[in-house]
């Protein structure tokens, strides 16, 4: 009965909690909409005492209690004296956010399972200067900067990316409890910008298709391609720019020259080369597939459901390729 009660008591704690987020996340939507660049100032920037502000607080009731006993005015003095700077601690807290713009970039795409930069830049105008701010998005550790001499800083922060697709670090949260720490002011902002997360590459066992990759291929003795290949005895019609004068010159007859191309070797990956595993596991070693193919430079296609890229290579083919396997059955 007791551990029923318990964990009813949990359940019910963990329902009233995620109500009370969804209806804060709401609330700081329609307070603070999505925008590329934030200045902050007193539409979206919050401040409360922090702990420690609270203890001060308590101390100073404390003193007025112990100066209305005793009847103590120099009492009453140092209790108004340090509520005034109290309160003047709040309004250097707000100001030492007030004004600042903030703007992010997203740095490269990542793979499934790295933590994706993303650059924070603080801008100052005027002679306003701004110390001890501290930035962070979900699950990243807080970055401290200051902006004293320079106008702007760039801060890289890093998010951990679980997952395959666009990923968003959510919004970003920057404060301060400067000067005086018995105030804590900050603001959460959608800075509207993503990255493109790939699928996490897993090893496979790439023999048996680098097997079929050279039985399938050809390699093609041409005229005047890539790799030079050999000589063989000149025949009328050959053009004169393939002509080994060097050889001729040596009075050891006429030879024309031979090049190779292994412009006809291609390599196909296709989703049917892992039937026996999921929508995930086919996408991770497809992946590792593609990085192995494109660092030995072999031209390779892909075959998804719906998706086909003919084979080839190169940075464009391959960020192509990355980017099917990352949104590969992903809504729009």
């Amino acid at each position: 009965m007791g551990i029923d009660a318990g964990s009813g008591y949990r359940v019910w704690y963990q329902n009233l909690l995620d109500a009370w987020q969804q209806r804060f996340s709401g609330w700081v939507l329609r307070k603070i909409p999505p925008a590329r660049n934030i200045v902050l100032g007193h539409e979206n920037i919050f401040i409360i005492p922090n702990r420690q502000g609270v203890g001060f607080v308590f101390l100073l009731v404390l003193m007025f209690i112990g100066a209305v006993n005793y009847e103590a005015s120099l009492g009453f003095a140092l209790v108004f004296l340090l509520l005034g700077m109290f309160v003047l601690s709040i309004f250097y807290t707000y100001r030492n956010l007030s004004g600042l713009h903030v703007t992010a970039t997203p740095g490269s795409s990542v793979f499934a399972g790295e933590k994706a930069e993303v650059t924070v830049i603080l801008n100052r105008h005027g002679k306003r200067i701004y110390e001890n701010i501290r930035v962070s998005f979900p699950g990243s550790r807080e970055v401290a900067t200051d902006l004293v001499t320079e106008k702007e800083q760039r801060i890289s922060v890093f998010v951990p990316a679980k997952k395959r697709g666009y990923f968003s670090p959510g919004r970003l949260r920057i404060e301060t409890t400067f000067p005086f720490g018995l105030s804590q002011a900050w603001s959460l902002m959608d800075l509207k910008f993503r990255c493109l997360v790939y699928p996490q590459p897993v090893e496979c066992d790439l023999d048996w298709l680098l097997n079929s990759h050279q039985q399938s291929g050809n390699t093609n003795i041409v005229r005047g391609n890539d790799d030079f290949y050999g000589l063989r005895s000149y025949v009328a019609g050959d053009s004169l720019k393939h002509v080994a004068w060097k050889v001729l010159a040596r009075g050891q007859g006429m030879y024309t020259k031979e090049y190779s191309s292994n412009r006809d070797d291609k390599a196909w990956l296709r989703w049917d080369m892992f039937p026996d595993l999921d929508t995930e596991q086919r996408l991770s070693r497809l992946c590792w597939c593609v990085l192995q193919l494109d660092a030995a430079g072999i031209d390779y296609g892909l075959e998804l459901p719906g998706i086909v890229l003919q084979p080839s290579r190169g940075p464009v083919h391959y960020d192509k390729a990355l980017r099917e396997l990352a949104l590969f059955g992903l809504p729009a």
